[in-house]
């Protein structure tokens, strides 16, 4: 059975859509409210980012392409006065949804209790979570 060539190359259209779209990039940032330099490390499965250092209200932020399956995840670890602390800084789905896909920001404000959802807009946290146990 041949394959119309019209049709596959309505094939390939689609498939190179859809994988672009899937791909959509994100970007996460991280503030400081720690009131003290911040010292942190995060990396994902395949990409270490390096230790990094910011100062108090500061922010450091990355970009990636989110993976085709919706399994992305990037974890930090924070070095704290009182331990070495660390979290899913991004992770699918928590930090999407089909309300928001096309939202591409993922904004934490890291604070000595936990990350909290950050509203840069506002000025301030809306949710906050427990740091990951060891």
């Amino acid at each position: 059975m041949d394959i119309p060539k019209q049709y596959l190359s309505l094939f390939i259209l689609i498939i190179f859509v859809t994988t672009n779209l899937s791909h959509a990039e994100s970007i996460v940032k991280i503030y400081n409210g720690l009131g003290s330099t911040m010292r942190f490390r995060c990396k994902s499965k395949d990409t270490d980012l390096g230790y990094q250092s910011v100062p108090p209200h500061a922010m450091w932020l990355f970009s990636f392409q989110r993976n085709f399956f919706g399994r992305s995840l990037y974890y930090c670890y924070f070095d704290l006065p009182n331990g070495r602390r660390w979290f899913d800084i991004y992770k699918e789905p928590r930090d999407t949804s089909d309300s928001d896909y096309w939202k591409n920001d993922c904004v934490w404000k890291i604070t000595p209790s936990g990350p909290c959802k950050y509203n840069e807009y506002r000025t301030q946290t809306t949710l906050c979570f427990p740091w990951n146990k060891n």
